[in-house]
Protein backbone atom coordinates (compact mmCIF):
# COMPACT_ATOMS: atom_id res chain seq x y z
CA UNK A 1 0.00 0.00 0.00
CA UNK A 2 1.48 3.52 -1.14
CA UNK A 3 2.21 5.74 2.28
CA UNK A 4 -0.06 8.51 2.16
CA UNK A 5 1.88 11.84 3.39
CA UNK A 6 0.41 13.88 5.73
CA UNK A 7 1.87 17.91 6.80
CA UNK A 8 4.13 16.28 9.19
CA UNK A 9 5.72 13.72 7.15
CA UNK A 10 9.51 14.07 6.49
CA UNK A 11 9.44 15.30 2.78
CA UNK A 12 6.35 17.41 3.41
CA UNK A 13 7.53 19.00 6.52
CA UNK A 14 11.43 19.64 5.76
CA UNK A 15 10.15 20.84 2.06
CA UNK A 16 8.09 23.29 3.13
CA UNK A 17 10.52 24.70 5.68
CA UNK A 18 12.77 25.79 3.04
CA UNK A 19 9.98 27.26 0.45
CA UNK A 20 8.21 29.04 2.84
CA UNK A 21 9.75 32.43 1.54
CA UNK A 22 10.20 31.24 -2.46
CA UNK A 23 6.49 29.50 -2.31
CA UNK A 24 8.28 27.14 -4.91
CA UNK A 25 8.52 23.29 -4.75
CA UNK A 26 10.21 20.88 -7.36
CA UNK A 27 10.20 17.58 -8.17
CA UNK A 28 11.52 15.26 -11.43
CA UNK A 29 9.51 13.32 -13.55
CA UNK A 30 11.48 11.03 -16.26
CA UNK A 31 13.96 14.05 -16.01
CA UNK A 32 11.61 16.63 -16.87
CA UNK A 33 11.48 19.29 -13.88
CA UNK A 34 7.80 19.76 -12.39
CA UNK A 35 7.64 23.31 -10.95
CA UNK A 36 4.83 24.19 -7.88
CA UNK A 37 4.34 27.81 -7.56
CA UNK A 38 2.20 30.78 -7.19
CA UNK A 39 4.02 33.65 -9.86
CA UNK A 40 4.33 32.48 -13.86
CA UNK A 41 7.65 31.80 -15.09
CA UNK A 42 9.88 33.90 -17.21
CA UNK A 43 11.01 30.30 -19.05
CA UNK A 44 8.93 30.77 -22.64
CA UNK A 45 10.13 26.97 -23.07
CA UNK A 46 8.43 25.41 -20.38
CA UNK A 47 4.26 24.22 -20.04
CA UNK A 48 2.19 26.20 -17.79
CA UNK A 49 -0.72 24.33 -16.06
CA UNK A 50 -2.98 26.78 -13.78
CA UNK A 51 -4.71 25.36 -10.93
CA UNK A 52 -4.56 21.82 -11.59
CA UNK A 53 -6.72 19.54 -9.97
CA UNK A 54 -6.01 16.24 -8.60
CA UNK A 55 -6.41 14.22 -11.91
CA UNK A 56 -4.21 16.50 -13.24
CA UNK A 57 -1.44 15.75 -11.07
CA UNK A 58 -2.21 12.14 -11.04
CA UNK A 59 -1.75 12.02 -14.95
CA UNK A 60 1.26 13.74 -15.05
CA UNK A 61 4.19 10.74 -15.81
CA UNK A 62 1.88 9.65 -18.74
CA UNK A 63 1.68 13.04 -20.03
CA UNK A 64 5.40 13.42 -19.62
CA UNK A 65 6.02 10.14 -21.40
CA UNK A 66 4.06 11.23 -24.10
CA UNK A 67 5.78 14.59 -24.48
CA UNK A 68 9.21 14.44 -24.93
CA UNK A 69 9.73 17.64 -26.27
CA UNK A 70 9.13 19.38 -23.03
CA UNK A 71 11.59 20.94 -21.26
CA UNK A 72 9.64 21.15 -17.89
CA UNK A 73 5.84 21.76 -16.38
CA UNK A 74 5.11 24.58 -13.97
CA UNK A 75 1.89 24.18 -12.04
CA UNK A 76 0.14 27.63 -11.09
CA UNK A 77 -1.46 27.50 -8.12
CA UNK A 78 -2.33 30.67 -5.33
CA UNK A 79 -1.63 27.89 -2.89
CA UNK A 80 1.38 25.58 -4.13
CA UNK A 81 1.95 24.17 -0.55
CA UNK A 82 -1.66 22.82 -0.90
CA UNK A 83 -1.05 21.31 -4.64
CA UNK A 84 1.94 19.97 -3.34
CA UNK A 85 0.81 18.22 -0.49
CA UNK A 86 -2.23 16.99 -3.15
CA UNK A 87 0.63 15.86 -5.50
CA UNK A 88 2.41 13.62 -2.70
CA UNK A 89 -0.54 11.99 -1.25
CA UNK A 90 -0.55 8.17 -3.13
CA UNK A 91 3.50 8.60 -3.21
CA UNK A 92 5.51 6.01 -1.14
CA UNK A 93 8.13 8.39 0.69
CA UNK A 94 11.87 7.22 0.97
CA UNK A 95 14.24 8.80 1.98
CA UNK A 96 18.03 8.83 0.53
CA UNK A 97 21.04 11.34 1.74
CA UNK A 98 24.37 11.84 -0.34
CA UNK A 99 27.35 14.26 -0.87
CA UNK A 100 29.23 16.33 -3.85
CA UNK A 101 32.77 15.38 -2.24
CA UNK A 102 35.79 17.43 -3.74
CA UNK A 103 39.55 16.83 -2.52
CA UNK A 104 42.07 19.32 -2.14
CA UNK A 105 43.17 19.76 -5.29
CA UNK A 106 39.44 20.95 -6.44
CA UNK A 107 38.70 17.77 -8.09
CA UNK A 108 34.67 16.33 -7.30
CA UNK A 109 34.22 12.84 -6.89
CA UNK A 110 31.64 10.88 -9.51
CA UNK A 111 30.90 7.96 -10.49
CA UNK A 112 30.04 5.84 -13.31
CA UNK A 113 26.12 3.81 -12.23
CA UNK A 114 24.35 2.08 -14.92
CA UNK A 115 25.57 3.31 -17.40
CA UNK A 116 25.21 7.07 -16.35
CA UNK A 117 27.29 10.01 -14.68
CA UNK A 118 26.01 9.78 -10.91
CA UNK A 119 27.21 11.08 -7.43
CA UNK A 120 27.15 8.90 -4.31
CA UNK A 121 23.95 8.68 -2.53
CA UNK A 122 21.53 6.16 -1.02
CA UNK A 123 18.56 5.05 1.12
CA UNK A 124 18.84 6.26 4.76
CA UNK A 125 18.53 3.75 7.22
CA UNK A 126 15.63 3.35 10.14
CA UNK A 127 16.84 5.94 13.16
CA UNK A 128 19.71 7.04 10.87
CA UNK A 129 20.82 10.48 10.94
CA UNK A 130 20.88 12.04 7.88
CA UNK A 131 24.73 13.42 7.89
CA UNK A 132 25.18 10.15 9.05
CA UNK A 133 23.95 8.42 6.37
CA UNK A 134 25.59 10.82 3.71
CA UNK A 135 29.21 9.35 4.63
CA UNK A 136 28.28 6.62 4.65
CA UNK A 137 26.84 6.09 1.52
CA UNK A 138 29.76 7.81 -0.29
CA UNK A 139 32.24 5.50 1.67
CA UNK A 140 30.29 2.16 0.52
CA UNK A 141 29.71 3.64 -2.92
CA UNK A 142 33.19 4.71 -3.68
CA UNK A 143 35.10 3.40 -0.84
CA UNK A 144 36.09 7.04 -0.23
CA UNK A 145 36.23 7.99 3.49
CA UNK A 146 37.85 11.05 5.66
CA UNK A 147 35.16 12.81 5.00
CA UNK A 148 34.17 16.34 6.17
CA UNK A 149 30.87 17.85 5.71
CA UNK A 150 31.33 21.53 4.80
CA UNK A 151 27.57 22.60 3.71
CA UNK A 152 24.00 21.78 3.06
CA UNK A 153 23.20 22.07 0.05
CA UNK A 154 19.62 20.99 0.92
CA UNK A 155 17.21 18.05 -1.48
CA UNK A 156 16.42 16.95 -4.86
CA UNK A 157 13.26 15.51 -5.12
CA UNK A 158 12.21 12.52 -7.76
CA UNK A 159 9.71 9.92 -8.60
CA UNK A 160 9.83 6.46 -9.95
CA UNK A 161 7.92 3.34 -9.60
CA UNK A 162 9.29 0.59 -7.77
CA UNK A 163 7.36 -2.81 -8.72
CA UNK A 164 4.22 -1.13 -9.53
CA UNK A 165 4.36 1.23 -6.72
CA UNK A 166 4.98 4.97 -6.55
CA UNK A 167 7.81 6.51 -5.20
CA UNK A 168 8.81 9.97 -4.28
CA UNK A 169 11.88 9.57 -3.23
CA UNK A 170 13.34 12.74 -1.48
CA UNK A 171 17.31 12.94 -1.06
CA UNK A 172 19.29 15.33 1.08
CA UNK A 173 22.55 16.41 0.07
CA UNK A 174 25.99 18.17 1.19
CA UNK A 175 28.96 19.49 -0.04
CA UNK A 176 32.07 17.45 1.67
CA UNK A 177 35.57 17.73 1.55
CA UNK A 178 38.38 14.69 1.46
CA UNK A 179 41.45 15.14 3.30
CA UNK A 180 42.97 12.44 1.29
CA UNK A 181 43.87 13.95 -2.13
CA UNK A 182 43.08 11.85 -5.10
CA UNK A 183 42.59 8.91 -3.22
CA UNK A 184 41.60 5.53 -5.72
CA UNK A 185 38.14 4.48 -4.96
CA UNK A 186 36.49 1.04 -4.86
CA UNK A 187 32.96 1.41 -7.46
CA UNK A 188 30.33 -0.64 -5.25
CA UNK A 189 29.64 -2.93 -7.97
CA UNK A 190 26.61 -4.63 -6.49
CA UNK A 191 24.97 -1.32 -7.03
CA UNK A 192 25.95 -1.23 -10.48
CA UNK A 193 28.72 1.28 -9.93
CA UNK A 194 31.54 0.62 -12.20
CA UNK A 195 33.60 3.67 -12.02
CA UNK A 196 34.49 5.45 -9.13
CA UNK A 197 36.71 9.13 -10.96
CA UNK A 198 37.87 12.83 -9.68
CA UNK A 199 36.87 15.11 -11.97
CA UNK A 200 37.84 18.66 -12.56
CA UNK A 201 35.15 21.01 -12.93
CA UNK A 202 33.49 22.46 -15.08
CA UNK A 203 33.74 18.53 -16.14
CA UNK A 204 33.97 17.58 -20.06
CA UNK A 205 30.72 17.34 -22.35
CA UNK A 206 30.18 14.14 -22.76
CA UNK A 207 29.44 13.81 -18.67
CA UNK A 208 27.37 16.81 -18.53
CA UNK A 209 25.03 15.18 -21.62
CA UNK A 210 25.82 12.04 -19.58
CA UNK A 211 24.25 12.15 -16.42
CA UNK A 212 20.46 13.90 -14.67
CA UNK A 213 19.17 17.33 -14.94
CA UNK A 214 19.14 16.96 -11.52
CA UNK A 215 22.50 16.04 -10.87
CA UNK A 216 23.72 18.74 -12.85
CA UNK A 217 21.67 21.39 -11.76
CA UNK A 218 22.85 20.11 -8.13
CA UNK A 219 26.82 20.24 -9.00
CA UNK A 220 26.23 23.53 -9.95
CA UNK A 221 24.98 24.64 -6.71
CA UNK A 222 27.62 22.94 -5.43
CA UNK A 223 30.58 24.47 -6.92
CA UNK A 224 29.10 27.73 -6.52
CA UNK A 225 28.90 26.47 -2.74
CA UNK A 226 32.20 25.96 -2.61
CA UNK A 227 33.56 28.73 -4.46
CA UNK A 228 31.62 31.32 -1.38
CA UNK A 229 33.64 29.45 1.37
Amino acid sequence: MALIRRRNSATFRLFSSDNTMTRMYEVYIMNRPVFFQENAPTDAHSLVIREPDKSTLDALPNFIREHPELNGIVLLSSDPEALWMNFCFGYREILAAGCVVYNREGSFLWIERNGKWDLPKGKVEPEEKIEAAAIREVKEETGIGQLTLIKDLGKTYHTYDENGVPVLKTTFWFLAVHDGGDTLGAPQTIEGITGVHWLPSPVPDSIQEGTYPSILALMNRAVTAKSDL
